[in-house]
């Protein structure tokens, strides 16, 4: 079959990793599958599935080893997101998963490396609070204090105008 043109597959036929490696070319130096069906703005493949569109990573994975375990991302291990290869990807927690991409080191291990707040103040047990609508979110006492401050000063002067 062509990859030009292709027809439909018959829907008495379950869908399968023949159906989906219809959009793949292998790369035999690195194994990774690409995928040359529609990518998303993030570089992602997505292709319909079961009635609804979905990642083909995600569709490949499932299709070679089942459902995805709840709670947990599909990790790249060759860092190449076009790749629907099901042994190129491993299911781990969303933070592991931002650690090792390729923005997790600034996203998420600068984070946790800051020692000051952006003002300067440091984050430490005296100075620092959690907000508790935002697990894992912190915050400068010092920077609240200083803008709570600011807003009863004007609030009070609004209300003697």
């Amino acid at each position: 079959m062509s990859k030009k043109y292709m027809k439909r597959w018959p829907k008495d036929v379950p869908k399968g990793m023949d159906w989906l490696r219809r959009w793949v070319l292998e790369i035999p130096e690195s194994g990774c599958w690409i995928w040359e069906g529609t990518l998303n703005p993030g570089g992602y493949g997505s292709v319909a599935f079961n009635g609804k569109t979905t990642g083909a990573h995600r569709v490949s994975y499932i299709l070679e080893y089942g459902d995805i375990p709840e709670g947990l991302d599909l990790d790249h291990l060759c860092r190449v997101r076009c790749c629907v290869n099901p042994r190129h990807l491993e299911p781990v927690s969303r933070s592991e998963n931002l650690k090792r991409g390729e923005t997790g080191y600034n996203l998420v291990c600068e984070a946790l490396e800051t020692h000051f707040c952006p003002v300067g103040h440091p984050y430490d047990e005296e100075n620092t609070y959690y907000r508790k609508d935002r697990p894992g979110n912190r915050g400068c006492k010092e920077c609240r204090r200083n803008a709570t401050r600011e807003w009863r000063k004007k609030d009070k002067e609004r209300i003697n105008v």
